[in-house]
């Protein structure tokens, strides 16, 4: 099988014997990429939830650079769009499409934490998946994601400076560490206190997750 991560994608589930843990408030992770399509699956689901605000969402490469761009025509890809169409199928979610280009998606990801520290991290995420999957946008390009900034209420200027000077490299790297340090390579990868789920194809599993991170109201 294809790598697409730095120690490899081996799909692997690692799951408490007693399911996920009751909601909590500390939020759980959601390590994901913008190119993978299970990952566009996973998050439709967790926003048709209402669950986008107590997930922590962590961008994870799957293949940083400068290592090779992750070629689409590849049996390892193809299987991995095959299970997005399914969960997808199964989820009532939208079917991601298949780019021919899956960019580096380092920029990608630092643009979602300079959206963080300004308030608007949800809607530049909701906005660069679309940009893929369904704009076949090259987001892996800083004029591209400038503009998906301006889209999102931030300034051209800053946003490109930004970018530029690699402000929030660091926050994206450390985001990927953490996931290695918990034993992640792919993903998507859903992180509870008491187990994880790693390159997610099952919607109850999916859901069960979705419903451990949402605040109980009761």
């Amino acid at each position: 099988m294809e790598s697409h991560g730095s120690q490899g994608a081996e799909r692997e589930i690692s799951r408490p014997g007693d399911g996920f843990a009751t909601p909590r408030s500390t939020p759980n992770p959601f390590y994901f990429d913008f190119v993978d399509p299970v990952c566009y699956v996973v998050a439709h689901m967790i926003e048709a939830a209402g669950a986008a605000a107590p997930v922590a969402w962590r961008g994870f490469e799957l293949r940083p650079p400068p290592g090779a761009l992750i070629d689409p025509r590849r049996d390892a890809w193809r299987d991995r769009h095959a299970r997005a169409l399914a969960l997808a199928e199964h989820a009532g979610a939208d079917r991601p499409s298949e780019p021919a280009l899956l960019p580096w998606t380092r920029k990608a990801h630092e643009l979602c934490e300079f959206a963080r520290e300004r308030g608007c991290a949800h809607h530049v995420r909701r906005t660069l998946f679309r940009a893929h999957f369904v704009d076949h946008a090259d987001i892996g390009r800083i004029d591209s994601l400038v503009d998906i900034a301006v889209q999102a209420g931030l300034d051209r200027t800053e946003a490109k400076a930004v970018l530029d000077v690699d402000r929030f490299t660091g926050a994206v790297l450390a985001n990927r560490q953490s996931a290695l340090a918990r034993g992640i390579s792919d993903v998507p990868a859903l992180v509870s206190g008491t187990g994880s789920l790693v390159d997610a194809g099952n919607r109850s599993e999916i859901m069960g997750w979705i419903e451990c991170c949402t605040p109980n109201t009761e």
